[in-house]
């Protein structure tokens, strides 16, 4: 399998951005991923992965740690912990957590280590969320391999009818044959 073209397939995939975070054998610690997902809420689960060969993978065995969900503002940290330090940037650590956590961000949550698997050049971290907080904000997210913000929001609009089946607004009807146009191939992208 071509592992560039894998790559480039699932970067398709639009994922939000987080850093996971946790007390290292010199303070606390982090890394930036995009690779999170609830796995259960009863118990509440969430699942992470490392690359295997990465600190992160190595230190995070059977240690609690925080999912930091980053804001669209907080670029700056996802990149400090994705290994491109950022010189001017102070770390927003949050001084009353009991396990390292940043400020800022969308959401977090606390967890305690329910179990490691393999995931083949990766390793799988599944945490019971012990603690959670969220606020209003929009999240950072990761597409095609870049940062970006959450743009237009989108609406069901085949369902957003008037009971005569005449869309609501003028522009949604335009919306609808823009998507006819661009699904049948006659608009140039």
């Amino acid at each position: 399998m071509d592992a560039r073209a894998f790559r480039t397939c699932l970067g398709q995939y639009a994922t939000g951005v987080a850093v996971v975070t946790y007390e290292g054998e010199d303070g606390p610690r982090g890394a930036t991923i995009n690779s999170f997902t609830s796995v259960s809420m009863d118990p509440p689960l969430v699942l992470v992965s490392f690359a295997r060969p990465t600190t992160t993978a190595r230190l995070l065995v059977d240690r609690p740690f925080v999912v930091n969900v980053l804001s669209s503002n907080q670029l700056d940290v996802a990149l400090q912990f994705a290994g491109r330090p950022q010189p001017a940037l102070q770390v927003p650590w949050s001084p009353s957590a009991e396990v390292p956590r940043l400020l800022g961000g969308v959401a977090w949550l606390q967890c305690r280590p329910w179990a490691t698997y393999d995931g083949g050049d990766h390793q799988l971290f599944v945490g019971e969320v012990v603690h959670h907080d969220s606020r209003h904000g929009e999240p950072l997210l990761f597409h095609r391999g870049q940062f970006r913000m959450v743009g237009v929001g989108v609406y069901d609009l085949p369902r957003i009818v008037q009971l005569d089946g005449r869309p609501i607004a003028p522009w949604v009807g335009h919306a609808h044959r823009l998507h006819e146009i661009s699904d049948a191939g006659l608009l140039e992208t």
